[in-house]
């Protein structure tokens, strides 16, 4: 990645469904930076990006975010990415509990047709819950050390599975989503939480 640009700076930057004057000024050009070297962004793509906060997501994903009933999540701050700014692959979103923000990208984040059918807004919203959970971010990454099997992805995973458990997804639904993410040595992780979610 380019580290040598520095993200613009304006007086008011690009921002949609940001309340209050602190996160218009300090942490928006903060995000800004970390995004502009993150993504390794040309000069302008981050005014691209947009920014809103947790508690103001549209319609669609309401019942994903009020679903963790957690009130330190309404500043959390979600980054929609434009599809030629995605740097993740396959994945459509990625959280950084530590800075309270979530990467989506915006062909997945506007989808009509079955929104987010897979919750990873609830899996990423509950990365920055088990991050507030714990006592510092040594102990959360010390917990993300081997994937997807360590306690952190447990807590995520197992809250997205909830959600889509209680909104009517079965158990064979679910793996089959997986199936196009992940590998065969992944699932006796899954399986574990599967079996534990579907046995309550």
């Amino acid at each position: 990645m380019n580290r040598e640009k520095d993200a613009p700076q304006t007086e008011e930057p690009t921002a949609s469904r940001i309340t209050g004057p602190e996160k218009r000024s300090s942490r928006i050009l903060e995000l800004h930076r970390h995004l502009h070297e993150y993504l390794d962004l040309n000069e302008g793509d981050v005014d691209r990006i947009t920014l809103l906060n947790a508690i103001n997501l549209p319609e669609n994903y309401q019942k994903q975010f009020k679903f963790l009933n957690d009130k330190r999540l309404d500043d959390v701050i979600i980054a929609v990415v434009p599809d030629n700014l995605w740097k993740k692959g396959r994945a459509t979103s990625e959280s950084d509990a530590e800075k309270k923000l979530i990467l989506i990208k915006k062909s997945s984040y506007e989808t009509q047709e079955n929104p987010d059918e897979t919750a990873w807004m609830v899996h990423e919203l509950a990365h920055c819950q088990k991050f507030f959970d714990l006592k510092s971010a040594e102990e959360y990454y010390k917990n993300l050390e081997t994937y997807p099997d360590n306690p952190v992805e447990e807590y995520t995973f197992t809250k997205q599975f909830e959600f889509l458990k209680e909104h009517g997804k079965s158990r064979e639904s679910i793996v089959g989503l997986l199936e196009k993410l992940y590998h065969e040595e992944d699932f006796p992780f899954f399986n574990r939480l599967l079996d534990r979610v579907f046995s309550k």
